[in-house]
């Protein structure tokens, strides 16, 4: 089961990250603004990002093991690597461990 993390830079500020499965269904998508000023609850950095809001009902029929914390880490992981937007395959031998 691939799960494919696809991007979109949608301003200076925000992003939204659509997941989809191998045949291309959208399973999940997830909004992105960088952190701000009025983030006061944790400590984040200046090019950090939070999600601010998630649509994730497919995703979990279509795998029901994975888990919040999956899915924000690979998002933030994309981001990461593509901060102008990008695509990011995730199979189910790359998620994250107990001890991660």
């Amino acid at each position: 089961m691939t799960m494919i993390y696809c991007g979109e830079l949608i301003d200076d500020n925000r992003m939204r990250v659509i997941i989809s499965n191998d045949q291309e269904q959208e399973l999940a998508t997830l909004y992105f603004e960088r952190a701000k000023l009025k983030f006061t609850n944790k400590p984040v950095g200046m090019n950090s990002w939070a999600c601010v809001d998630a649509k994730t009902e497919g995703l979990y029929d279509y795998d029901p093991t994975t888990t919040p914390k999956e899915i924000v880490k690979n998002c933030q992981d994309l981001i990461r690597e593509f901060p102008t937007g990008g695509v990011m395959s995730i199979t189910p031998t790359e998620k994250l461990s107990d001890n991660e």
